[in-house]
């Protein structure tokens, strides 16, 4: 599942006044380095548009961030820990040190993963892409280009 989808998802189990009380969050400065989002661009917003606005704002990993850290200052809890679950389990794990026996009997490493594939920004006419977050870890050499 997409995280689009599981945002919606999860502003959709909220009451219809928790869901405005949520939408009047995002006008404040809830966290560092996230600019409010306009309170007209919100009056009138559905989950979906509400969640495109905050993907657009923030990208993906921010806007889940955000919507985490307003749900726990609305004393959402459900919620709140069925995203940060969800969410989690979406994501790939990242290996631990092994130092505790395996339930399975083979001694073997696991191969190591194949290398994912370049990574690329793009932003529409007259959109701004703003200190992208990488995350990951042992990287080589890495080219930004910009194409006006």
């Amino acid at each position: 599942m997409s995280v689009s989808q599981l945002l919606v998802q999860t502003l959709k189990k909220l009451r219809k006044d928790d869901f405005e009380t949520f939408k009047f969050y995002l006008s404040d400065n809830i966290l560092d380095g996230c600019d409010p989002i306009l309170p007209a661009d919100l009056e009138n917003a559905t989950q979906v548009q509400t969640v495109r606005n905050m993907i657009d704002s923030y990208g993906e990993d921010s806007a889940v961030k955000v919507t985490l850290t307003i749900l726990k200052d609305m004393n959402c809890n459900g919620p709140k820990q069925e995203l940060e679950s969800r969410y989690a389990a979406g994501k790939p794990a990242t290996p631990a040190p092994s130092s505790s026996s395996s339930s399975s009997s083979s001694s073997a490493a696991a191969p190591p993963a194949a290398p994912s594939a370049p990574a690329a920004m793009t932003a529409q006419h007259g959109a701004m892409i703003f200190a992208p977050n990488i995350v990951g870890g042992t990287m080589g050499a890495m080219n930004v280009t910009i194409n006006k």
